[in-house]
């Protein structure tokens, strides 16, 4: 076989992802095995982006070797160049990756995901510690060892604190719905991405699937900018683990000592059914430990008048959410040549709501025509008041601004409300984002059976709902609807502990009152 710097000799392939290959290889010198990645440089590169390819790889291995000592991460002996193409050696790691487990095995129970849970925040606590950023955990890359390791892998796109950046105009690293949402808004990141990438990572170890699954890769981002999770099923008193974990905010998302606190008695087998509550009402505390730099996911008062007003964003909030969907998968890949369709649905959305659609064509609806006054920018958190909230959960709640588009209230037990709202340049894009909603709701009694999907023609416009069990054996309960109010869609999801959906069609029709209330002052202003 072929033989490394006179070293190294390649016995059989591992595996291939979308940045190389993986080895297994014999170290001719301390005559043990060992695995080695090659990195795969794509073809026709110049000489400057070939360059500029392996010094990431470089940085890979630098990060890497500086954790060897960190029992749940892959130790990297060495790093070699042949023929100009940099082979990184590692240590052989006899397993399977939990992606593959999963595909194997089927979902996880919720204690053995919640003690992976704890091991991966252990190793990504000590890469942030010496400043350095994982950038791409996904299941693929968390290794359960046939000797009962579990071992973070694969520092390929990882970011060292304070080491010069890399040129990455077009590019975007990571694999698609395993991408914070703030990495996604091409915002300043940090330790909470990694950790909402654990996050998706987790659910996909207890459900079987992502958590944002949709039919292809601009899809699963949009999802990840705009909707929720799939509901659990599966989760048990893990659901609201990773609901705090996978907080779109990393503001409010949850910190790795919260996540410790509430995954350590499910890991050890202390937390069943009753916990779930528990641990639910734990979000709004501080864990021993916490600090102010990890602000609690815990919901606020609804008041009025509750917290600062967030600055208002001078751009339609779709308008940025059809732009960010150009970022794709396979750790680094080049968006114009994947998506240019997608590119010129930017064009549009971000162009007078007069210019014609080129690529999408949903069908209009009943009581939306082009001449339909559009609505003007608006928080969710303003379409429902404290009294209606109230009357709906029988007692005190608490709200939870999320986003501008976002706002969620908690009523008690098994008691959530959230409200979305998407206002759109045209009525004709808000369509097309209902329309995709819609399609994804279809499909909702396949993946949960039991679950009901209805038409409500009293709702709005082009209104659906599904309503069905959220966990198995437990008492909640979840109903969606979702309809556009002009140039809004809007998606009303109620998460109560018994069954029945007049409660989230009584939500879902005063908001919808409330945005019609907002076409009639833009029609009259």
């Amino acid at each position: 076989m072929t033989s490394l710097a006179g070293r190294y000799r390649l016995l059989a392939q591992l595996g291939q992802g979308g940045m190389g290959t993986v080895w297994r290889a014999m170290d001719e010198l301390l005559r043990q095995e060992v695995a080695i990645k090659e990195v795969r440089l794509p073809p026709n590169l110049d000489e400057s982006a070939r360059s500029e390819l392996v010094d990431r790889t470089l940085r890979e291995a630098r990060a890497a070797a500086a954790l060897r000592d960190h029992p749940s991460i892959v130790t990297v002996h060495d790093v070699v160049l042949d023929d100009g193409r940099p082979w990184i050696v590692m240590e052989l790691v006899r397993g399977r990756s939990l992606d593959r487990v999963v595909r194997d095995d089927g979902p996880l129970p919720p204690a053995r995901v919640a003690g992976i849970g704890l091991r991966m925040i252990e190793a990504l606590s000590a890469a942030h510690a010496s400043g350095i950023l994982h950038r791409d955990v996904k299941p693929a890359n968390v290794m359960l060892t046939d000797d009962g390791r579990v071992l973070l892998t694969d520092f390929g796109i990882a970011t060292i604190a304070g080491d010069v950046a890399l040129t990455q105009t077009g590019l975007l690293s990571g694999s698609p719905g395993y991408i914070a949402p703030e990495r996604l808004r091409g915002e300043p990141d940090g330790p909470p991405a990694d950790l909402w990438s654990l996050g998706a990572t987790l659910y996909l170890a207890v459900e079987g699937a992502p958590p944002f699954s949709r039919h292809n890769e601009a899809a699963v981002l949009a999802a990840v900018l705009m909707q929720e999770p799939a509901p659990f099923r599966l989760a048990g008193p893990l659901g609201p683990a990773l609901a705090a974990i996978l907080e779109k905010d990393p503001a409010r998302r949850c910190s790795p000592e919260q996540a410790t606190a509430w995954l350590t008695p499910i890991a050890q087998g202390t937390q069943g059914a009753q916990g779930l509550q528990s641990a639910q009402s734990i979000q709004s505390t501080h864990p021993p430990g916490v600090s102010a730099a990890h602000p609690p996911v815990g919901p606020q008062p609804l008041t009025q008048d509750s917290g600062p007003r967030r600055r208002r964003r001078t751009k339609a909030v779709v308008g940025a959410a059809l732009a960010l969907v150009l970022l794709v998968t396979a750790s680094v890949v080049v968006i114009p040549q994947l998506f240019p369709n997608v590119i010129r649905l930017i064009g549009y959305a971000l162009s007078p709501p007069s210019t014609t659609f080129p690529t999408f064509k949903p069908r209009p609806t009943a009581s939306a025509t082009p001449s339909t006054p559009l609505i003007g920018e608006f928080e969710a958190c303003e379409l429902l008041t404290t009294t209606q909230v109230r009357s709906l959960f029988g007692h005190t709640v608490k709200r939870q601004w999320l986003t501008d588009a976002s706002c969620s209230w908690r009523g008690g037990t098994f008691q959530v409300l959230t409200v979305m709202a998407y206002r759109a340049p045209s009525t004709s894009v808000a369509g097309t984002m209902h329309e995709q909603t819609v399609k994804y709701m279809r499909d909702e009694p396949k993946r949960n059976p039991g679950t009901k999907f209805r038409e409500r023609p009293d709702i709005g416009e082009d209104a659906y709902s599904h309503t069905g069990r959220l966990l198995e054996g437990l008492p909640s309960y979840m109903t969606k609807v979702a309809f556009t109010v002009s140039n809004v869609s809007v998606t009303v999801s109620l998460q109560r502990g018994r069954p029945g959906d007049a409660g989230s069609q009584k939500v879902a029709k005063l908001v919808a009152d409330a945005l019609r209330k907002r076409v009639q002052r833009a029609g009259t202003g």
